[in-house]
């Protein structure tokens, strides 16, 4: 069936045309200069320059701040996840020549701490003030204190948690003309081809580019340097060495190619879900963008202005989304049938919020039974999850196993459960009939149950990204390679939390999952709580009239004890109201 869906590209266009503006502005306040930024040993930390406070008891960063008042130094990592990177789409592009960059003037380059400010007095203004170590870790780029907070804010809207924020961030500073040119023709491609053909098509040409990386395992000439935590030193010889070595080992270069894979799938969701319209089929396109890539990848086809670029007519892949969609609502009847048989989960409602009620024990039926059926099978032969969506894409035969039998159900359960990373485990465990994985993946999704079980599903990505976020300022203190692991493992973290939001969710309206999904895809758990905790205003009411009255009903059968002389000594009765 066919899904329709528009995008505002009107809007994203003009939020385009002011980061385009404001990046201008920034970038010619810096200097391009490397003078200061790095030393012989590379430190994998940089951060603004000090100098001497005006009374000279102390230092102070570029924009005057004092060091006592300056954060600990973040950054950011994550670990490489090939399995989620779609294989579909034509073409590549070719580099872009970069011009060389300026010589530093000779002030900064005499006296480093005079070229630590990148922005001038007037510039930085109380509204583009440095920012926090907070960009680093939704960002991947690691120069704390440096960054134009409105550039930052402007970025991060339009591209999210993506190595294309990092990118202008970065290219800010100004320590190198190319960079600054590359940045500048990212910009330019994107506004043209928006202008002229619509956001779909530009997300599709960004997704089809990685794609097409990932098959020829070629890097693009068009994926940022800010793929992966790097020093400048590092930086300058990608943008000016030669040879394939100047984009790192073959081992980075690949997983380098899986994460621009990963990242552009991921701004494509982002999108989806700030610009598309209508919601709920933008919920289903960016949930599917998230957990199987391919097949998102292709349900954007379904613009019109995509099929005239020339991208491939085959719609057979509708086979699959209408397929996913039918044995979903044969588990929702599965699930009405146990609910009516008494083989739910049971919550207290009187220690459980009744906000989440329904969701919460919908979600610990599935863990349960997910676990139980992938047990059940063990030992037997079954098809392969991803053989059988093929099946049923190109022939359009359907899987004649059972629901709970059925691995591609299964899958896209353990997905939506999970999210697709943090399911890898359980998943391709079973797949492998490797047991030590497969344990893994069962004590995982055990201790997600045990935090719906004990809070709720809307609590669940607040205390499973404040359980997974890294301690940045450790972090820090490691190299690039240890940085790269742990950024690229909390992205995908809050890649995982916004697909469960788009699964389990229904219950709150369409409008609030894709604003919940957005927040967290976007690294923005303060924008999540602030979507969520009001909610609980009026359970937590709830709660307080249940214990009020309970106190009452104590208090009354104290008194009538007392009246009819029961009780122990002096007539009194106890009640434990302590619950």
């Amino acid at each position: 069936m066919r899904i329709p869906f528009t995008m505002d590209s009107a809007d994203f266009l003009q939020r385009l045309n002011r980061l385009e503006r404001r990046f201008d502005e920034v970038v010619a306040a810096a200097a391009l200069s490397f003078e200061g930024l790095d030393d012989d040993e590379m430190h994998p930390v940089i951060t603004a320059g000090h100098r001497t406070s005006a009374d000279g008891t102390g230092d102070v960063t570029a924009d005057g701040t004092t060091v006592e008042n300056v954060a600990a130094d973040h950054t950011v990592a994550d670990h490489t996840a090939a399995d989620r990177t779609a294989t579909h789409g034509v073409g590549t592009e070719s580099p872009v020549a970069m011009p060389d960059g300026p010589s530093a003037p000779d002030d900064a380059a005499s006296d480093p701490a005079a070229a630590a400010p990148r922005c001038d007095d007037v510039l930085r203004d109380p509204a583009a003030a440095s920012v926090s170590g907070d960009l680093n870790c939704r960002t991947g780029a690691f120069y704390d204190g440096m960054f134009d907070a409105r550039l930052v804010k402007m970025a991060s809207e339009l591209f999210g948690s993506t190595c294309w924020t990092s990118l202008l961030c970065v290219a800010s500073l100004g320590f190198d003309a190319s960079i600054v040119e590359f940045a500048r023709q990212f910009l330019r491609r994107a506004s043209m081809i928006i202008r002229q053909k619509g956001l779909a098509v530009w997300l599709y040409d960004l997704i089809n580019d990685a794609s097409m990386s990932m098959l020829l395992g070629q890097t693009s000439a068009r994926m940022p340097m800010t793929i992966r935590p790097m020093s400048h030193a590092q930086m300058s010889r990608w943008m000016h060495g030669s040879g394939v070595k100047r984009l790192g080992t073959r081992q980075q270069r690949d997983a380098d190619r899986a994460e621009y894979g990963n990242q552009a799938h991921r701004l494509a969701a982002h999108c989806m879900l700030r610009w598309g319209e209508p919601v709920a089929a933008s919920a289903q396109i960016a949930s599917m963008l998230l957990t199987n890539p391919g097949i998102g990848m292709c349900m954007l086809r379904e613009d019109p202005n995509v099929r005239a670029q020339g991208a491939c007519t085959d719609t057979r892949y509708r086979r699959v989304v209408d397929y996913l969609r039918s044995v979903r609502a044969q588990a929702d009847l599965d699930y009405a049938r146990a609910l009516a048989a008494g083989e739910a989960p049971t919550l207290d409602p009187d220690e459980h919020t009744s906000l989440t009620l329904v969701a919460d024990r919908r979600y610990l039926y599935d863990a349960r039974e997910l676990v139980r059926a992938y047990r059940t099978l063990w030992d037997r032969p079954t098809n392969d999850a991803a053989q059988l969506l093929a099946q049923v894409e190109e022939t359009r035969t359907l899987p004649d196993e059972p629901l709970w039998e059925n691995p591609a159900y299964l899958r896209d359960l353990a997905d939506s459960l999970m999210g697709p990373a943090a399911a890898i485990d359980l998943v391709v465990g079973f797949e492998l009939r490797e047991s030590e994985r497969f344990e893994r993946g069962v004590r995982a999704l055990e201790r997600l149950c045990e935090q719906v079980r004990t809070m709720n599903v809307l609590m669940l990505p607040i205390v499973t990204l404040d359980e997974r976020e890294p301690d940045w300022a450790a972090v820090a203190a490691c190299g690039y390679r240890e940085r790269t692991v742990q950024w690229r493992a909390f992205c995908d973290t809050c890649d995982d939390m916004a697909a469960v939001a788009l699964s389990r969710l229904h219950d709150q309206g369409d409008d609030f999952r894709v604003r919940a999904a957005a927040g967290l895809l976007g690294q923005n758990l303060p924008d999540y709580c602030d979507l969520v905790l009001p909610l609980f205003e009026e359970e937590v009411r709830r709660l307080v009239e249940n214990e009020r009255a309970r106190a009452s009903d104590g208090r009354a059968l104290a008194d009538c004890g007392n009246a009819a002389g029961f009780g122990g000594e002096g007539g009194e009765v106890h009640v434990d109201i302590a619950a």
